[in-house]
């Protein structure tokens, strides 16, 4: 497969190089769900985002977990386009969590660009984890339970800490039940968070990567587990 998709990839760029604008701008997405969402696009990496395609496999859950009123957590928030399609689809407030320091500087720009959508969410630089500690990591139950904001949905991409984070969250799991959306990179990975999710009550199911133009990632799996929880807002 890498034989196949990197030369792919590479002509891809090139012609990009030649077509399209450089650098880094705010731009408004045009098409797919998260349609007038403003973020710092650079073409050369994000023009799936632009054109509605970037993760297309999650927006049937999305829709449906997604329920007005619905408060989420968005774990690895990078530049925020979760955490926009998120406030966009429930209308309620979003916790964005970010660990580089880098994303979190644009997330925070990201946020101001969008006016009422950007104002339902709250960008926090710190990584999660499975405790809270002096060293800056956070345990969502810690923030959930102790700052009284307890979500309904939770997405997690922080590749390689999803373990830790489903750990951290163990009271929100067990107790509140939120829908939950957890990219995965790598079998082991995978497996171990599936095993979390099921002995906390869930039926997690794999959603794999679309086969037709899909989104390049410099990793040997890209695939999600996602189960639903018992959020009352949530469409069946």
């Amino acid at each position: 497969m890498k034989s196949i998709l990197d030369p792919a990839v590479a002509v891809s760029r090139r012609l990009k190089h030649r077509v399209l604008p450089r650098g880094t701008h705010l731009r408004e997405v045009r098409f797919g769900l998260a349609r007038g969402a403003i973020l710092p696009l650079d073409f050369s990496q994000h023009t799936r985002l632009y054109l509605g395609l970037y993760e297309i496999e999650l927006n049937r859950f999305l829709r449906a977990f997604a329920g007005r009123g619905l408060r989420s957590f968005d774990v690895g928030a990078q530049i925020g386009y979760d955490a926009l399609l998120l406030a966009q689809l429930t209308g309620a407030p979003v916790m964005s969590f970010e660990a580089d320091p880098a994303l979190a500087d644009a997330l925070k720009k990201t946020l101001t660009a969008n006016g009422a959508d950007g104002s339902l969410i709250e960008a926090r630089h710190a990584t999660i984890a499975r405790s809270t500690g002096f060293d800056g990591t956070l345990a969502l139950d810690d923030v959930a339970f102790g700052e009284n904001f307890v979500p309904g949905l939770i997405k997690i991409d922080i590749d390689g800490g999803e373990v830790d984070a489903l750990k951290g969250a163990a009271r929100i799991l067990r107790e509140i039940r939120p829908h939950l959306i957890v990219e995965t990179h790598s079998p082991a990975l995978e497996e171990a968070c599936g095993l979390l999710m099921c002995e906390a009550g869930y039926r997690p199911m794999i959603v794999h990567q679309r086969r037709l133009w899909p989104d390049y990632r410099p990793t040997a799996q890209n695939r999600w587990l996602v189960a639903k929880g018992r959020a009352s807002v949530c469409s069946s």
